[in-house]
């Protein structure tokens, strides 16, 4: 049933187109004359490309080019993350200087309070007599 209809389709354009190239012919002009112009450069150009360019060095071509955008994007992102790892590592290490070097700042209170103690200990072991180990 489908290939009746799809001849029969077939069978009615050939028929009108027939039809319409009399029309013409008689009347001397074409209908649709501009766009039917528009749409028979247009096929032209589609003619010409199909004949004259190579499409398996054009794929080859364009693959190229795709690879190579995609290869940019991958570098770049990749760069970006490396540059922030690099950030990110340049604090931490600014981190650690300010601090290691407040700890080791000169403390003054500090000793006083550490040379006070020291010298406690050692009044309390000129006053206390030393207990013997018991065995």
């Amino acid at each position: 049933m489908s290939y009746i209809i799809s001849v029969l389709i077939a069978l009615g354009l050939l028929i009108g187109f027939i039809a319409l190239s009399e029309y013409e012919k008689r009347r001397g002009m074409r209908l649709f004359a501009p766009l039917r112009a528009r749409l028979d450069h247009a096929v032209e150009h589609a003619t010409f490309i199909l004949s004259h360019v190579d499409f398996g060095a054009f794929l080859l071509d364009e693959t190229r080019r795709i690879a190579t955008h995609f290869g940019h994007i991958i570098v770049h992102f990749s760069l970006q993350a490396v540059r922030a790892a690099e950030r990110l590592l340049t604090r931490l290490v600014r981190y650690f200087r300010i601090r290691h070097a407040i700890d080791t700042a000169p403390r003054e209170s500090m000793r006083e309070y550490v040379k006070k103690l020291s010298d406690f200990k050692d009044h309390l072991k000129t006053t206390h007599p030393k207990v013997p180990d018991i065995q």
